[in-house]
């Protein structure tokens, strides 16, 4: 049996357009979030989030850092770049780490239920397609 070098694109209408995802774990700085950190993801559905459109995106980190702009992938390469509007600042050092790995996002890996974008190998954020308890990782 040959196995074939082609490489199945993802579908990136169904993985984020129309899609919320809510964050659930993640790495700054090559540590991993963890800890009273880690339980702010689960406080709240409006808060570390984020909402795709067709090439738009909202969100928020804590309720007092709103973010809004525009996204563009490759479902081939994996390639994801998102434009946030103006230059949003966080409140805390917390949020700012998490804003400037989605400022640096370079590529994403997952499906229509657990998603990853990484800024790099040591900055990263893990959501799910549905708010829980307790992260999934």
């Amino acid at each position: 049996m040959m196995l074939s070098g082609c490489r199945k694109s993802d579908d990136i209408d169904e993985i984020f357009t129309s899609k919320t995802w809510y964050m659930t774990s993640g790495m700054i700085q090559g540590q991993p979030i963890r800890g009273n950190e880690l339980k702010k993801f689960f406080v709240s559905d409006k808060t570390y989030v984020l909402n795709f459109g067709a090439g738009t995106v909202s969100g928020s980190l804590s309720a007092s850092t709103t973010l809004n702009g525009t996204w563009s992938a490759d479902g081939k390469t994996n390639d994801l770049r998102l434009q946030l509007n103006g230059n949003p600042t966080a409140d805390t050092p917390f949020d700012q780490n998490l804003l400037n790995i989605l400022k640096g996002v370079v590529r994403y890996s997952g499906d229509v239920n657990i998603v990853t974008l990484y800024a790099d190998g040591d900055n990263y954020i893990g959501f799910s397609a549905k708010r829980s308890a307790e992260s999934e990782y």
